[in-house]
């Protein structure tokens, strides 16, 4: 009888290592229902006051990150980067509650992998939602619990000044590192590419927290077209590789769309429930081992548009470009003052009485009331 039913058992592990390969079976530690973050993850439940099984069954959020910032758009000028040196100057400022973090600095404007040109238009607006997306996850994190604490993924070799292309975490057949800090790559021994490493997948951001004794590693994405994310591609290709790396790790998925991508809009203030795609993935990953968050921006897609439009923008106006100006004009008989949307002009001119000529002025910002 003993026999028996080890060979049973062992039939059906021999059978999950087939139907999900390797990758697939090094989650080392199981999917945690009473988890922190248990309570941000989905829940089935029946809104129908009559019991009718399964088929009144959905599925909700009962909490998003509850995080709301707001931006501020300035040009090299504004009285915030008075005291700044050139490149550390602020070009987006986002505010969550009294605290104001650079979201874009005229360095970041110099050193973007992307152009600003309108070809690139949907490369800018994903850079921000990156940006916003790590920003509201790294407070988050720090207020979910007075117990939690984030960090323990860099140990004493890392040197801030020297980030990109160090090593976070290695076993012989992966390899996870900065690629160009705040993003990672994950690359893995094929005998093939540089060094015979090569590329399987790219992290908008990773998080290592810890709860007491339990290890989270939360993986960050963000979206804000439309969702196209291979659940199986996720499992092999980027858990499957960390599993190996972190073994001693539960696994979430973190990802930031827009409200519309994640919930049905009928009933959504009383039901907020999940449409059929974020559904889906989430029922995917959570039966290898992974759980799954689906946080909203509050920003809306006229948001980003003006970020980027600002972007552009100043790009244009420090690389001596020409720009295309959308703030306000103010004209007098003897000035013309014209804004991008900073709070300094962009450009002001006055008029001279007497000769009747123009002459550009120095600009300075006024002091905040």
């Amino acid at each position: 009888m003993h026999h028996r039913a080890y060979s049973i058992s062992f039939a059906i592990g021999f059978f999950r290592l087939l139907h999900f390969g390797n990758a697939r079976t090094t989650m080392a530690s199981a999917y945690d229902p009473y988890s922190l973050f248990s309570g941000f993850e989905p829940v089935a439940w029946n809104p129908s006051d009559k019991s009718d099984g399964d088929a009144g069954i959905i599925y909700s959020l009962r909490r998003e990150h509850g995080v709301c910032g707001g931006y501020r758009l300035h040009n090299p000028n504004d009285e915030i980067n008075e005291k700044l040196q050139h490149l550390e100057k602020v070009i987006i400022e986002y505010k969550i509650g009294n605290i104001s973090y650079p979201l874009y600095t005229v360095g970041d404007l110099l050193s973007a992998q992307h152009s600003f040109a309108e070809g690139a238009w949907g490369n800018i607006v994903g850079d921000l939602a990156e940006r916003i997306a790590r920003r509201i996850t790294k407070y988050w994190l720090k207020h979910v619990s007075p117990h939690g604490r984030t960090g323990g993924i860099f140990d004493k070799r890392f040197n801030p000044a020297k980030r990109d292309d160090f090593i976070l975490a290695n076993t012989q057949q992966y390899i996870l590192k900065i690629r160009r800090y705040p993003n990672l790559v994950i690359l893995k021994k094929t005998g093939r590419g540089k060094y015979g490493y090569e590329n399987i997948k790219e992290l908008d951001g990773l998080f290592d927290y810890r709860y007491f004794q339990q290890r989270s590693i939360l993986v960050l994405e963000s979206k804000l077209e439309k969702l196209t994310i291979d659940a199986a591609d996720l499992i092999d290709n980027l858990f499957g590789p960390l599993a190996t790396l972190f073994p001693d790790a539960h696994f979430c998925y973190v990802l930031f769309t827009d409200r519309n991508s994640i919930y049905q809009k009928r009933n959504f203030g009383r039901r907020r429930q999940l449409k059929q795609f974020p559904l889906k993935l989430y029922q995917r990953l959570k039966s290898a081992g992974i759980a799954t968050m689906f946080f909203s921006f509050c920003e809306q897609r006229d948001d980003f548009d003006r970020m980027r439009d600002h972007l552009v923008t100043q790009y244009r106006t420090i690389n001596k470009m020409g720009a295309t100006l959308r703030g306000r004009t103010v004209i007098t008989d003897n000035e013309l003052v014209i804004f991008d949307e900073g709070e300094t002009p962009h450009l002001k001119l006055v008029r001279d009485v007497r000769l009747g000529l123009w002459r550009q002025v120095k600009l300075t910002h006024k002091g905040r009331k």
